[in-house]
């Protein structure tokens, strides 16, 4: 309508470009579908944390309202809330040995396991004397990792409860609160990054820092699953790192309009969600560096969190604006390229 109303010829130049943009991503050959299936209401307050289940059928959300609520994906129905499941806002869910029980942690240190099946809380521990603001499992899901307000990362057993050791650079770990964590999938190299100084690698086994870039703000960080590259958000931009050569080597430049507080990746390495408080979701194509899908502010307010599928076959994102969306993801490729991933550094 823009177009027709507007005969100027800048308007009509935009229309034109904005017209093979859509051709670019949606032709026969290779084209990528990024649709809304389900947008879950119930929760009262910012939804801060989501999971979704190993088999695609339910999804785990926890709000400011304290509540942790059960989905059914299929029926996109409620079907269980805890109510008053932490003192605080729920910041952290994490579904473990095999989506039997659900981990989930709010402002503050304490941290409870929930039995998926009866609802029930079957423990809890207090984790130091900090609030948590990160967390991560090893990949056997027998020790947790977390970092804190103050700066600090405690690594507890979580059978026991009992904390294994703290990663220290002086006093504590970082100078400022720990943002987000990742961990190799062999569990031998931890990255830390904190909201204004630094990316951190450690050593996990020695419990030894052995990289340390000097950055500005940073809010998250995910490796991919080939532990080659790692990925990092900061106010507006998406920055890509060289693992093993422990180098920057990309930045998606103006990634987003606001502060980047979410990424996650498909299994194959090839494709990067990324969530903002701007209130877009975008996907980027990592052989090409552009971005291929922008959902413009389907949600009414900040994004806080992303995931995607093991099979690459949805995306999850939670928000402010007190819901829960599922989106289906479909990907149909052309010949590819050498990809970004392998080829950047030859």
């Amino acid at each position: 309508q823009m177009c027709i109303r507007d005969s100027m010829y800048t308007k009509a130049i935009f229309c034109l470009l904005l017209a093979i943009n859509q051709f670019m991503l949606q032709s026969p050959e290779g084209y990528i579908e990024l649709n809304i299936v389900k947008t879950f209401e119930g929760h009262r307050d910012f939804v801060r944390a989501v999971v979704l289940s190993q088999d695609n059928k339910f999804i785990v959300s926890g709000s400011d309202d304290l509540s942790i609520r059960f989905w059914d994906i299929e029926s996109g129905q409620q079907t269980h809330v805890i109510q008053k499941a932490h003192k605080g806002y729920i910041i952290g869910l994490k579904l473990i040995q095999n989506d039997k029980y659900l981990l989930s942690h709010s402002v503050g240190n304490l941290v409870k396991v929930w039995n998926v099946e009866s609802k029930q809380l079957e423990t809890s521990f207090i984790i130091g004397d900090d609030i948590i603001t990160a967390n991560i499992l090893t990949s056997d899901e027998k020790l947790l990792i977390v970092g804190t307000k103050q700066g600090k990362i405690f690594v507890y057993d979580l059978e026991s409860g009992t904390q294994k050791f703290e990663f220290k650079d002086g006093q504590y770990a970082h100078m400022n609160q720990i943002q987000s964590l990742a961990l190799t999938s062999d569990n031998k190299f931890l990255i830390s990054v904190s909201e204004y100084d630094s990316i951190k690698i450690w050593d996990f086994g020695k419990q030894e820092l052995i990289s340390f870039f000097p950055t500005g703000h940073v809010y998250y960080v995910v490796i991919s699953s080939d532990d080659k590259y790692f990925f990092t958000a900061g106010d507006k931009n998406i920055k890509v790192w060289n693992f093993n050569k422990k180098e920057w080597v990309h930045t998606f430049e103006n990634s987003h309009t606001d502060i980047v507080t979410g990424l996650a990746l498909t299994s194959d390495n090839k494709y990067l969600a990324s969530v903002s408080y701007d209130k877009n979701l975008k996907l980027w194509d990592l052989s090409t560096r552009k971005v291929v899908q922008i959902k413009w502010e389907d949600h009414q307010s900040s994004i806080f969190s992303v995931l995607i599928s093991k099979d690459n076959s949805y995306i999850v994102t939670s928000s402010a604006d007190k819901t829960v969306k599922l989106w289906s993801l479909q990907i149909k490729e052309q010949k590819r390229p050498s990809t970004f991933l392998n080829s950047v550094i030859a």
